[in-house]
């Protein structure tokens, strides 16, 4: 449960979100009132609190039966709260990008060939050269894939890897914990994590990283009691998905774990016979699947980029980005676009990062603490402060110094914060806040013991937070406030409302359909429609940049069998337009001043013809010749 969540519920404390230190105080606060419900549960006593804790000491040990249980749970749960938090609409960027690799898994390719009319079709955080194809790494992809293929939705693919991800945290807890414990840190995951979080209602991933460091942390105890094949393999498994999901946040995740299970192996060779046998066993178990891994990546790589060394991520910011996450790295040069509301996008809010950090480089640092612990640790940082030594004696060593390794790695960035970034650690966190529970229950202190009766209470009432915030406003329009105030003043969520309407409504017409978009001049598209699926020359509607007249001519001579229409990316009332409509003027006019000869490109606003103007740089028709206010 995040400090946002409890915000969400009670609006007046939704100031609190910005203040100096809020959501640590609003941490004090929590503790307050689990104070004082803890001195009333040692006043009154219930009985019924102690037998509800036998109670399930009792049903934790079965623990292959809540293992698939929680696991449906988020599932059933999840799709019996569809009328009210309908399937997703793809939001941002990347979450368009996702799907995409979707689309094209889900039609047996890694990669796709790219378009001749290729330029028609770039946008924000895609591939169309030297293949069209998402520039991030498969695993998300994939994991929307198997949904796509088995239910023809994609967002079914992450409930499924959610649902596995809420598992995983249960099973990483019981290589831990007693069962009692790990029941109680299962139960909480399938609810914050698992049906109102973010990570389950859209499409940016987190569960599948979050799902492949769980799977590592879970198998280390086990490999460390007793290396077995199936542990090894599991261990492997993990390191995969993050190699696949957040390569460079898994890597760092990752070293320590690594290390230590070398040194397990290590050990057991030079041990007994029997238990050198199984190590060995074990370890070439685990090798030669992560070999296998390894191959495949190549593999991906040189059919996306055309290089097995270089990812098609890389490509993109070749291609594309100006800034890099860390302040010592030096920016790339500012590219050639061929679409100014990718230039927009680019010049307006990357480079004002990488030249504004040095003046904000604390307020950005702050910012990302706050997200990050407002997301995976409040309101338990005050409890896992005093554990951390305990934890560090218990064998949980490596398991910190993973969370240190991707914590400096994040808070060093100069990128907004968002948590799915550190999906990798979020199993290993989890891990800290339900040990720490533990030991402080330990201590044997008659408060303590009713302190985490009331902890449980206060926190399982306060989930009520989320599940009430998320069934009043589905759609998370409350998340857009703090674009708001960075100044974007357009409603952005019903930007892409609108785009699901347009492509609905095309899709119902009969024959293909193409349609043209375009952008105010200087408009930052935070968001986007230029999207497509992976086959562009078979989908039933397709959706191109704006280049002018006359080069706009070109696509529609590809696509001769389409009917074609018009829209504009800023209208709220999103009108699709008969593109020979709108551009009728245009034509007169070519016809009238040039019919036999190049023409520079025409300028217009709206449907209204101004004059043609030679510019080096097409500028779209519903640009206007005039320059823009300032």
């Amino acid at each position: 449960m995040r400090y946002d969540e409890v915000l969400g519920l009670v609006p007046r404390l939704r100031g609190i979100e910005n203040s100096a230190g809020g959501p640590f105080g609003l941490e004090l606060l929590f503790w307050a009132i689990v104070i004082l419900f803890t001195l009333f549960l040692v006043r009154y006593r219930p009985t019924l609190l102690e037998k509800a804790e036998i109670r399930l000491r009792e049903v934790s040990r079965h623990k292959g039966f809540w293992l698939a249980t929680f696991i449906l749970t988020v599932i059933f749960v999840r799709l019996a709260l569809l009328p009210w938090l309908p399937v997703p609409v793809p939001l941002w960027h990347d979450e368009n990008s996702y799907l995409l690799a979707s689309d094209t898994f889900a039609h047996g390719r890694l990669t796709n060939p790219s378009s001749p009319m290729w330029v028609h079709f770039e946008s924000f955080h895609i591939n169309v050269q030297p293949t069209y194809q998402s520039m991030y790494p498969p695993a998300q992809g994939l994991a929307l894939a198997v949904g796509q293929v088995l239910t023809g939705v994609p967002w079914a693919g992450v409930l499924l890897s959610t649902a596995l991800m809420c598992g995983a945290f249960y099973w990483m807890l019981l290589g831990w914990l007693p069962a009692p414990w790990a029941w109680l840190g299962g139960a909480f995951a399938c609810v914050r994590f698992g049906i109102f979080s973010y990570w389950m209602n859209s499409y940016y991933g987190g569960a599948v990283a979050a799902l492949g460091g769980a799977l590592i942390v879970g198998a280390f105890p086990r490999l460390r009691n007793r290396p077995k094949i199936q542990t090894a393999l599991i261990f492997a498994f993990g390191l995969l998905i993050l190699a696949n999901s957040r390569p460079l946040e898994g890597l760092l995740f990752s070293i320590p774990l690594v290390l230590a299970v070398a040194v397990i192996f290590i050990k057991g060779v030079r041990s007994g016979r029997a238990t050198s046998e199984a190590t060995v066993k074990a370890a070439l178990s685990g090798m030669a699947l992560l070999a296998v891994g390894a191959a495949w990546m190549l593999y991906y790589n040189w059919r996306g980029t055309g290089n097995p060394l270089v990812m098609p991520y890389q490509v993109n910011y070749q291609t594309y980005h100006i800034s890099k996450p860390f302040p010592f790295q030096k920016p790339n040069p500012i590219p050639e676009y061929r679409h100014q509301s990718m230039k927009s996008f680019y010049v307006f809010y990357e480079l004002p990062a990488v030249m504004g950090y040095q003046y904000n480089s604390w307020s950005i640092f702050a910012h990302s603490v706050g997200h990050y612990y407002g997301f995976y640790i409040w309101p338990f940082s005050l409890l896992i402060g005093p554990c951390v030594y305990a934890m560090w004696r218990s064998g949980m060593r490596a398991v910190l110094i993973s969370i240190a390794f991707v914590s400096a790695n994040l808070l060093a960035q100069i990128w907004l914060p968002r948590a799915h970034y550190a999906a990798p650690v979020a199993g290993a966190v989890f891990l800290a806040l339900v040990y720490s529970v533990r030991h402080f229950r330990n201590s044997q202190s008659e408060y303590a013991i009713w302190g985490s009766r009331a902890l449980a209470i206060v926190l399982a009432l306060g989930m009520i937070s989320p599940i009430a915030e998320t069934l009043w406003d589905p759609f998370m329009l409350s998340d857009f406030t703090g674009f708001e105030a960075a100044g974007i003043k357009k409603a952005l969520l019903p930007s892409q409302i609108r785009r699901a309407s347009i492509q609905s409504e095309l899709e119902a017409r009969s024959g293909k359909q193409l349609v043209i978009v375009t952008y105010a001049y200087r408009e930052v598209p935070w968001q986007d429609w230029v999207y497509n699926d992976a086959d562009i020359d078979h989908a039933h509607v397709v959706w191109a940049r704006d280049m002018g007249y006359l080069k706009n001519r070109e696509l529609l001579n590809y696509f001769p069998d389409r009917q074609v229409s018009y829209t504009d990316f800023g209208d709220a009332a999103s009108l699709i337009l008969p593109y020979d409509q709108v551009t009728a003027p245009l034509k007169m006019a070519f016809e009238r001043a040039a019919p036999d000869k190049d023409f520079p490109q025409f300028a217009s606003v709206g449907q209204h013809l101004t004059f043609p103007i030679a510019k080096p740089v097409s500028t779209g028709l519903a640009e206007s010749v005039a320059p823009p206010s300032r």
